[in-house]
């Protein structure tokens, strides 16, 4: 073979490598932009799906029960049931309570479902007990005022809700009743929270929240999101 002629095959060789090097660049930076425009869509979807409801309606009455569950529902509306586990120092139910609290209480206002609370006390051993024994005195005109600044005012998980921020949180919510500030400052319900929480997880709950539809337990993805509770809610007011 002639000296110009492996010339001209060592350039085309170099050619095709040049080529090949640039095809796999055009790869790369190909893949590299569809991973980025999923990534952004996917936070896009998640900010739009876990966004906070509003709701400035009027509520569905509210009745604290004998055994310290709390009903919020229109007259003759006695299903689906909504039942809501939650613990008052549980930075997960504050972030529910966040996103699908006022959605919840729409549903509700409007006929469409039963929700049954259920405080209950495991995150802080002080605190989360002081707390749902504490909601146990308010009456239910009062009730969802105090539930909402419990969550709204929570500290950290570590840091245990003492009587007296209880009784400060009473004050925000409109409580000055001396006889519930009186029934916070004994703890006189402690031990029925006690049970109570003891009873739930021997019926199968094993954290906070925990939303059971109609007995079905909803997976994170309908409890966190606004858009998930919203769904499961309307397929089963069909």
């Amino acid at each position: 073979m002639s000296t110009s002629k492996r010339e001209r095959l060592r350039q085309e060789r170099i050619r095709q490598a040049q080529k090949e090097k640039r095809r796999r660049r055009l790869v790369i930076v190909s893949v590299c932009l569809v991973v980025l425009v999923a990534a952004v869509a996917t936070i896009l979807v998640q900010m739009n799906r876990t966004k906070a409801t509003s709701y400035a309606g009027d509520l569905a009455p509210v009745s604290v029960q004998e055994d310290g569950s709390v009903v919020m529902a229109r007259s003759g509306t006695t299903k689906p049931v909504l039942d809501v586990y939650e613990d008052f120092q549980c930075p997960i139910c504050k972030e529910f309570e966040r996103i699908n609290g006022a959605q919840i209480k729409q549903f509700a206002a409007e006929g469409k479902i039963k929700v049954v609370y259920h405080p209950i006390a495991f995150v802080n051993p002080q605190g989360s007990l002081r707390a749902a024994a504490a909601a146990r005195c308010v009456p239910g005109d009062s009730w969802t005022a105090f539930h909402d600044e419990l969550f709204a005012r929570q500290p950290d998980e570590r840091v245990a809700l003492t009587v007296d921020d209880l009784k400060k949180f009473a004050d925000q919510a409109g409580i000055t009743d001396s006889a519930v500030l009186s029934c916070m400052g004994s703890q006189k319900h402690a031990a029925q929270v006690q049970q109570y929480t003891q009873a739930a997880f021997s019926s199968g709950v094993q954290g906070t929240p925990t939303l059971l539809l109609d007995g079905r337990k909803l997976p994170d993805d309908q409890v966190l999101t606004s858009s998930g509770l919203r769904g499961a809610l309307e397929n089963a007011t069909k």
